[in-house]
């Protein structure tokens, strides 16, 4: 079983050998206080025992909740994939909280886009996750002389009246210091096939997964 499934044992722990060594610090300075040296000497072993330790399970925590921040994915919705005729297909996303949007596309393949707002990575263990705004889905294309003969398909997927990534930039302003970049990332995937993809947000980006996998 992994470490993070045990870190609120090892959170308990870490409380519980900090409380002990605040305790046995308190008796190291009562015995020098007093000039009970041999008993402080005592305490103070004890101090340093229950310091180590509880640096040491702090350490594991830290070391698990960066982990779990910097390999952190988030759900966005599934992407079902159905082809309708010779570089067609319609493209359905169901997102996470029950919304649907269907479109018609034409391409080999179905890419969608985003705005990315990227925390610097130590901020990401203080909670702070990456921030995203969807921002259009397309048919593309992969000769690129055919993507130049052919008409565009594609579709906004936010509200036209939605802030760009320049106006977002401002409404974060007061924690500018803890973002890392502002970018625009895209995934890809091929429509050639009857398919589901799970469309995912990481720490760097979007990322397009066979639901299969």
């Amino acid at each position: 079983m992994p470490i993070s499934e045990h870190l609120d044992y090892i959170l308990i722990a870490s409380l519980v050998t900090g409380l002990l060594s605040f305790f046995y610090l308190s008796s190291f300075l009562l015995g020098l206080k007093k000039f009970r040296l041999i008993h402080a000497f005592k305490k103070m072993t004890g101090l340093v025992l229950f310091s180590l330790a509880t640096g040491f399970l702090s350490l594991i925590i830290l070391t698990s909740k960066g982990y779990q921040a910097l390999t952190y994915e988030s759900h966005v919705a599934d992407l079902l994939i159905q082809p309708t005729g010779s570089k067609t297909f319609t493209a359905k996303l169901i997102y996470a909280d029950g919304r649907q949007q269907n479109f018609n596309l034409a391409g080999d393949e179905v890419m969608i886009e985003s705005n990315i707002l990227k925390w610097k990575s130590w901020s990401n263990i203080l909670g702070l996750k990456t921030a995203y705004r969807l921002d259009r889905i397309r048919g593309r294309y992969k000769n690129i002389q055919v993507e130049k003969l052919s008409s565009p398909t594609l579709f906004s997927l936010n509200d036209e009246t939605t802030s760009d990534i320049a106006d977002w930039r401002q409404e974060y302003q007061q924690l500018r210091f803890l973002v890392d970049v502002e970018h625009g990332s895209a995934s890809y995937v091929p429509a050639n096939q009857t398919k589901i993809y799970q469309l995912m947000v990481s720490s760097d980006g979007l990322i397009l997964r066979s639901k299969s996998n």
